[in-house]
Formats: structure tokens, C-alpha cells, sequence
């Protein structure tokens, strides 16, 4: 059957020119689709291939279409963000109520390291094939933790390096980053040229904002030249400057709760919204305390898989340290052997190559701190901490697991609660 023409309604107007910056709505990609299927079912073609010409017709307008103007938005958003002047790149840290003044040749802008490192600013010595990220992070009326900024450096430099070793530098007055006192991690890793790279990350927050600064070098290179290395570092973290916005800013104040044990004579402080507290008698019959760590979240979404537990046992008394913190590693094991038969526990080394199964102080107190990489199943590893006190109503251990993927966050956050752990109150 032949296919009717449409009656001419006049010259048809020209299409004016197409704009070359794409809508707001090329990128939202929750917005509802300009072109539904209709609900009702569709009739049988006829013949005459008007019905397939329809389908084609359909297709075409109603996938294709969307599909090369989402494919085309992204293209530009992400040409538009490379091809930012040098200025425009150094200047981005003002929106983070910072100022980078950018240094001279031989450091050069460079696009791998702003998106494989994920920061906003990325560079490069090319001939030396030394580095630097700049990153910055709103975190609006808080505050965030050690605990969330190393955090966030490491999950970083995991995406840019592979077999990333880390360390976490004792606090130093001394040290700051653009005037103000920071937190330093040493780290090793091998990018993307199989090169082993070794620097430092730098962070520090201030006004309810978060600074990250990373360099790094040829761990070859540092060898023969740290020192000279390690002085051109600070030149560079000195051209971070902080500017004066958020006058009269005050953090929203970190709310901690203080809990006495029943079952020996200690104290411990929690961090609430942090950590919540738990039934004990839910978990183990020798828990005398139970809290429950529920990771910080801007979105506020359910994060069930990166829970951590912190579990206060009180176990039968020891006759020395050694062998309290051997009660209490074997208690933990025999109890995972009975829910996962194949559960071994291996010791986590330092970066120095030391097993982390020693001496230590826990909070005020004298005792052992231990860390494993305890492996219940072929998919399920999780991160597990014991910290032994001897008390002479028994051995008090303080009993920390999560899963590996998440040990990097939850570990600085149950080492912040071991501080404040202290006896002789109830």
C-alpha cells in the first residue's frame, strides 16, 4: 500500500544553527527521557513496509539520537575541563578558599595525572619524571577526621598506583601545609610505566575544607638525590596559600560519649554519629562492651558493607602480657573457626617490613597491640585488631574488625578510640 505524502503547509523555515555548548539537560543523567515507547501495543505492519520503515524510524530517532547527544556531552564536558589555560588550572583552588601559584619549566600541566589520580590539579617535571596532585574537597559545616583525609589520599593514590604501600608519620608541630599543621603519608607504589615511585601526601583541613598535596619521585632517584628532592617538595607546598572566606566559620563540633565497663574497671570515649552501642550480650558471651561504626557518608546512603565492630571482651586472667595477648588472639580465632572453619589469621607488616604484634601503649595503659589480615572464606577477608590490657579482674581486650577493603579508614578511627582508653573507673 502506498505510503501518503504530507500536504505541504509552505516552504518549510530554515533550522537555525545548532549551538555548540551542550544544554545542562545533555549531562543529567536523571532526567526523564524527551522520547517514551507508548504504552499501548502496537498493531501488525501492513504490508508495503510501512511498518518497518516506522521501526527503523523509531529506532533511529528514539536510541540512536539520545544516545550520540549523551556520548557527544560527555566528549565536550570532559574536552572543556582538559583544555583549561594554566591559569585557569592554577586558579581552580580558589574555589576551595586556596590560592596555587604556579611554578615555572620544567613543571608542565598534566591531563593523565588531574584524571587518573582524580585531583584538580596535576603536573609533571617530564625529564626528572617527578609529580604533583593538588587536591581539594568541600566538606561544608564539619570538619573531617584523620581518619576521612587519610582516607581519601589513599583511595587516590590506589587509583594511579598499584601495590601501594603507605605509612602514616608521627604528628609534628613542625610540619603544615600552606601555614597550617598536617598530617604526612609516606607512600611507594608502581604507576602506570612500571616505574616505582615513592613520595609524601600532605593534608590538613581548615574552614570546613580539605587540602591533599602529593609528590612523588623514581624511588631510584630519591636514593641518590632525597635531599635535593625532598627541599624542591617544600618549595612546591609553599606555593599553597589559604585565602579569607568563611569569616567567623566554626566547626560543627565532634560529640563524644564516655562509657565505664561493668565487667573489669575501665573507660572508654566514642565519637557519636561515629559509633553507636550495641547489645553486648548480641555478640559474644565474654563482651563486656559493643559499639558499632557507621562510616561518614554526604549522601547519607545505607553503608552496611562498611560497618566496623569494636567488641571490649574480658577474658580470663594471664600471667603476663605475652601470654594475655596469646589468650586473646586465640580466643578470637577459635570463635571465627566455629562460623568459618579455614579462618587464618596473618600478621600485616609495617612498611619497614615489621609485624605489627607488639608492645604498645593502649590509651593511658601499658599492653600489646596486635593487627591481622584475617581470611574467613576465598571471597571474604576482613581487617581485625586486638589491643590487650592485663587487669587483675582479667584480661581486657579491645577487639576491632571490618572488612580489608575498608581497614585503611576504620583502622585510624579504632586507634582515635584506643586513645582514649584509660582504668580505674567504673
Amino acid at each position: 500500500m502506498p505510503i501518503a505524502q504530507p500536504v505541504s503547509a509552505g516552504p518549510a523555515p530554515e533550522t537555525p544553527p545548532s549551538s555548540a555548548e551542550p544544554s545542562s539537560a545533555t549531562l543529567d543523567f536523571d532526567s526523564t527521557p524527551e522520547i517514551a515507547a507508548p504504552r499501548g501495543r502496537r498493531k501488525p505492519a501492513k504490508a508495503g513496509g510501512g511498518g518497518t520503515l516506522a521501526w527503523i524510524a523509531f529506532f533511529a530517532v528514539g536510541v540512536l539520537v539520545p544516545t550520540a547527544v549523551v556520548w557527544g556531552g560527555l566528549w565536550l564536558y570532559r574536552y572543556v575541563r582538559s583544555n583549561f589555560t594554566e591559569e585557569q588550572a592554577a586558579r581552580a583552588a580558589d574555589v576551595y578558599n586556596a590560592r596555587f601559584s604556579w611554578p615555572d619549566k620544567p613543571w608542565v600541566r598534566d591531563q593523565d595525572i588531574q584524571f587518573r589520580l582524580h585531583v584538580h590539579i596535576g603536573m609533571l617535571a617530564r625529564k626528572r619524571n617527578e609529580a604533583l596532585g593538588l587536591l581539594f574537597k568541600d566538606y561544608k559545616e564539619r570538619t573531617p577526621s584523620d581518619a576521612e583525609m587519610v582516607d581519601e589520599a589513599l583511595g587516590k593514590l590506589r587509583s594511579y598506583f598499584r601495590g601501594i604501600e603507605w605509612e602514616l608519620k608521627p604528628p609534628d608541630k613542625q610540619v603544615k601545609l600552606a601555614g597550617r599543621p598536617a598530617q604526612v603519608v609516606e607512600f611507594q607504589g608502581v604507576d602506570a610505566q612500571e616505574v616505582t615511585m615513592n613520595g609524601e601526601c600532605y593534608m590538613m583541613a581548615f574552614r570546613g575544607y580539605g587540602y591533599w598535596f602529593f609528590t612523588w619521585a623514581p624511588l631510584g632517584e630519591l636514593e641518590v638525590n632525597r635531599q635535593p628532592i625532598h627541599a624542591e617538595w617544600k618549595q612546591l607546598r609553599q606555593r599553597l596559600s589559604l585565602l579569607d572566606e568563611r569569616k567567623g566559620w566554626t566547626a560543627r563540633p565532634r560529640e563524644s560519649a564516655k562509657i565505664a565497663g561493668k565487667k573489669a574497671t575501665y573507660q572508654i570515649a566514642y565519637a557519636k554519629g561515629l559509633w553507636t552501642r550495641e547489645p553486648a550480650e548480641d555478640y559474644d558471651p565474654q563482651a563486656d562492651l559493643v559499639l558499632k561504626g557507621h562510616e561518614p557518608d554526604p549522601e547519607r546512603r545505607p553503608l552496611a558493607g562498611k560497618d566496623a565492630i569494636v567488641q571490649v571482651l574480658v577474658l580470663p586472667k594471664q600471667a603476663d602480657l605475652k601470654a594475655a595477648s596469646a589468650a586473646a588472639r586465640d580466643y578470637v580465632k577459635q570463635r571465627e573457626i566455629k562460623l568459618y572453619e579455614r579462618t587464618s589469621l596473618e600478621t600485616i607488616r609495617d612498611k619497614h617490613g615489621a609485624e605489627m604484634d607488639r608492645a604498645a601503649d593502649i590509651g593511658a595503659e601499658h599492653g600489646h597491640l596486635s593487627k591481622y589480615r584475617m581470611k574467613n572464606t576465598e571471597d571474604l577477608e576482613r581487617y581485625l585488631l586486638i589491643a590487650v590490657v592485663k587487669r587483675p579482674e582479667g584480661v581486657v581486650a579491645v577487639v576491632g574488625e571490618c572488612l580489608w577493603e575498608r581497614h585503611d579508614f576504620w583502622d585510624q578511627e579504632m586507634m582515635a578510640l584506643l586513645k582514649t582508653f584509660k582504668v580505674g573507673e567504673r
